[in-house]
């Protein structure tokens, strides 16, 4: 199957089994679940965020027949499916040999959130429930920067175990 297929595929299906929720609603709720739960709930949130991003993953592996894409064809499908789902915008991947560093504007956790540390902890599983299930491999992701800490971007860094 060609990228642009791929593409399509993923945008059709977003159409016809995704919903419009405006990101306001969605980011008050995230952010109360945050400042009412207090510690112990991201280990929580990164789970549900892997299982997610899991599912995710296998709907991706459907539309491009179960083959194992490239990490450079990862990259065209998964910034396709954060975008158009309203996710985040992915401003920059870097691909190094046993890294991966992304980039990404407007992070629907963030959502008017100001805090010390990362906050987008769903999105930060879910980046790694993608990984795993398209590549078959063990992947790590951790957010080392958010725009809720004033940073320009929200960077995720995804390493393969």
């Amino acid at each position: 199957m060609d990228e642009l297929e791929a593409v399509s595929k993923i945008r059709i299906f977003l159409r016809q089994e995704g919903f419009i929720v405006p990101k306001k609603p969605v980011q008050e709720f995230y952010s109360s679940i945050v400042k009412l739960s207090g510690f112990g709930i991201g280990g929580i949130l990164n789970m549900s965020g892997r299982k997610a991003g899991r599912m995710a993953g296998q709907i991706l592996k459907e539309f491009i027949g179960n083959q194992t894409p490239s990490i450079e064809d990862i990259e065209l499908y998964l910034k396709t499916f954060l975008e158009e789902a309203g996710i985040g915008i992915v401003d920059r991947w870097e691909n190094r040999e046993d890294r991966i560093k992304i980039h990404i504007k407007g992070s629907v956790f963030v959502g008017g959130q100001e805090s010390k540390k990362p906050v987008c902890i769903p999105l930060q599983g879910a980046l790694a429930g993608v990984f795993e299930e398209l590549t078959g491999l063990k992947w790590e992701c951790r957010e080392i920067e958010c725009m809720a800490q004033g940073k320009e971007f929200c960077i995720f860094e995804l390493e393969g175990k």
